[in-house]
């Protein structure tokens, strides 16, 4: 998508379990820097990352949700116009990938766009010697639900930047993103719509409002 100022542009939401590194792996890829015990994060932070491709400036818009229970119904709102989503486990805590498929999954199914692509990702794999999740397991429930799948360290950087490049070039893929102006327009008709009830002879025309 575009905004005002010609720049294509879209929206990455990461979710999962508070400490799975989701902070950090922002962190690597916009600023190249590798912070240690960093603080969990409170309710929502944003950060943005602008790159050229072929002519054209693109920024990725990153929304890092915090992974607390008392939070999660902050991040439901943030699925909307996310059309990437990314899971993020810790490869080394079983708990955090039982819970990508138990809640945080599910919440994308319920709540997220009707398009969109989802990526399943497993932190902190430069600590392959303490993991608790095979690489096997993760890529098996990925194919299960559709997902594209990663191993990456925040810590040292590995399989960042390609991860979020392999992503980026989905969403500007040309047939993903007529998939994704058909669910915007069939949304804001559907919001139009609703707001009032309207005759059938009215319908076709109150699709030509602009509001």
């Amino acid at each position: 998508m575009k905004d005002e100022e010609n720049i294509l542009y879209c929206k990455i939401t990461l979710v999962g379990d508070s400490g799975v590194g989701k902070s950090s792996i922002i962190g690597r890829f916009v600023s190249g820097i590798f912070i240690q015990d960093i603080n969990s994060t409170s309710g929502l932070n944003y950060s943005q990352k602008y790159y050229e491709k072929n002519g054209e400036k693109i920024c990725l818009n990153l929304w890092d949700t915090a992974g607390q229970e008392k939070f999660r119904s902050l991040g439901k709102n943030f699925y909307k116009d996310s059309y990437i989503i990314i899971m993020v486990y810790d490869i080394c805590d079983r708990k955090s990938f039982e819970n990508i498929k138990e809640i945080w999954y599910p919440d994308i199914k319920e709540f997220g766009e009707k398009f969109h692509i989802i990526a399943l990702v497993g932190n902190k794999r430069d600590k392959y010697e303490e993991e608790e999740v095979t690489e096997l397991e993760a890529q098996k429930f990925a194919e299960e639900i559709k997902a594209k799948f990663f191993l990456v360290s925040a810590n040292n950087g590995q399989g960042i930047d390609a991860m979020f490049q392999n992503l980026a070039d989905n969403f500007f893929d040309e047939e993903f993103m007529s998939k994704v102006d058909e669910s915007r327009e069939d949304r804001n008709n559907s919001i139009f719509l609703n707001k009032g009830d309207l005759k059938n002879g009215d319908k076709a025309k109150s699709l030509n409002i602009c509001c």
